[in-house]
């Protein structure tokens, strides 16, 4: 299968589903990112573009992609559908990620109700959960990533830039010690509570936007 990972800032992705997507790169799969934008009012956008390459090179991504949107200045409107549109025609993801629109950040909700439109003739649409994700968000699909979460804290550790933000800092304890101390634990706080909710060490959550169940022959 194709994959295709849709996020407005670098990290967002790997926050949000890093560790599925790590975990369809190990089952053979391919895997997309497309990035909106380059995180300038976050910092250097050369910085942050690095990062995010590096971060992707961990996972797996078979290709990185960036838009060429403003941040925090994405919209819900045509020019956000037609950049996403463009690569969902060139790839033809057989699963689209995005951010869940139940978000506080209005790049984030408009990046997932414009990966909505620009995805309407897939078949299959996941709306993840980011740092600024509402109580709102709901989840309805959970995947077991207990045996790549660790992919995704390595990943994670890439973003040396955004290492102020709240959701990077914690008490630098882990589930492996101290192999990734410079990565928060509210990453794996979030995981195990989800794992929790769906019986597993760690998982993954999202929304469904879209969900064609495809019944196979026997």
């Amino acid at each position: 299968m194709k994959i295709l990972a849709v996020g407005a800032h670098p990290d967002d992705i790997e926050l949000g589903c890093g560790a599925t997507l790590a975990l369809f790169k190990r089952k053979g799969h391919e895997v997309y990112f497309l990035v909106l934008t380059k995180g300038e009012a976050s910092g250097d956008p050369n910085v942050r573009k690095k990062e995010c390459e590096q971060s992707a090179r961990t996972i797996g991504a078979d290709k990185l992609f960036f838009g060429n949107l403003q941040d925090t200045k994405i919209a819900d409107g045509v020019e956000t559908i037609m950049e996403i549109e463009r690569l969902v025609k060139q790839i033809k993801p057989d699963v689209i990620f995005a951010h869940s629109y139940r978000d506080g950040h209005q790049d984030h909700r408009n990046t997932g109700m414009a990966a909505l439109a620009a995805a309407r003739n897939s078949k299959k649409v996941l709306f993840y959960e980011g740092p600024a994700a509402l109580r709102e968000f709901t989840p309805q699909l959970f995947v077991d990533v207990t045996s790549t979460f660790d992919i995704k804290l390595k990943a994670l550790k890439a973003f040396n830039s955004q290492l102020s933000k709240v959701y990077f800092k914690g008490n630098n304890i882990n589930h492996n010690g101290d192999r990734f101390p410079r990565v928060s634990n509210a990453a794996e706080g979030l995981a195990r509570y989800r794992g929790f909710q769906a019986g597993v060490s760690f998982a993954e959550a999202f929304e469904v936007g879209k969900f064609l169940l495809e019944i196979v022959d026997k």
